[in-house]
């Protein structure tokens, strides 16, 4: 009894061995080196990396001519050359670069221009019509892919995109800073637009999954894109400037 008995616990050993060593297997390929992973994940990596680094070339920029105009204003200074003009001058500019980037003023440059519209493809049985229909929250991805891509400037129908803009579904219409718009929308934004369009055509990107819907989607690059400024008045009515007293009982509170 006790002889039959041994290679039945031999093979039981046996298999206790191999599962030992898949478990530890799996817990190697779980480590983070050879995990898979998917080419949106990487692509959404690599975008991401060549933003950051966008910026920090940006922010590099921005402190050389800081430092660069900062030497120009001591060196009027050390020469005892009036600096009121120059001051003036920067003022103006400053002005004119806050007006551009809160949309009070036109804008133009390269781009890309997005059509999207209605499918008009036959619906299979018991599907819903709102599946081959555009969206508010279509657009609104559209346009958090462009911002993703680098987008310095948005306009959905000719009608700017600003912090204040919101957009939302009004029956067939969708409402666009306060101005009603159907089908089709056309997107507009001025950026790199070899990158803008990689964004939404690329793998993974929204524009095919709403050609794979039966969507009309369709993306142009563009030399020259022009968009309109903000058509509507900015009121702040809650907001105030922070002052070092306003400050200070903030943090205490």
């Amino acid at each position: 009894m006790g002889d039959k008995m041994k290679p039945k616990k031999a093979i039981i050993l046996i298999f206790c061995f191999f599962l030992g060593f898949s478990v530890v297997l799996l817990a190697k390929t779980s480590s983070g080196q050879r995990l898979y992973v998917s080419p949106k994940v990487l692509e959404d990596y690599r975008i991401t990396i060549e933003g950051e680094k966008k910026d920090m070339e940006n922010l590099l920029t921005l402190v050389e001519e800081t430092e660069n105009k900062l030497n120009e204003y001591l060196a009027l200074q050390e020469e005892k050359e009036d600096i009121s003009k120059e001051l003036e001058k920067q003022l103006f500019a400053d002005i004119a670069l806050y007006s551009f980037a809160s949309g009070f003023v036109a804008a133009e440059g390269p781009g890309v221009e997005v059509l999207i519209d209605d499918g008009t493809r036959d619906l299979e049985y018991g599907e819903d019509p709102n599946d081959i229909l555009v969206h508010d929250s279509d657009l609104l991805l559209i346009i958090n892919e462009l911002k993703a891509a680098g987008a310095e400037m948005i306009s959905v129908n000719g009608q700017r995109i600003i912090d204040q803009t919101s957009i939302s579904c009004s029956g067939y219409t969708v409402r666009i800073n306060d101005q009603f718009y159907a089908r089709p929308f056309i997107i507009r934004a001025i950026g790199d637009g070899s990158r803008m369009a990689s964004m939404l055509i690329g793998p993974g990107g929204y524009g095919n999954l709403l050609k794979d819907y039966g969507l009309v989607f369709r993306v142009t690059l563009k030399d020259n894109i022009v968009i309109p400024e903000y058509p509507e008045n900015r009121s702040f009515i809650y907001m105030s400037r922070v002052t070092a007293d306003s400050a200070k009982e903030g943090e205490e509170n």
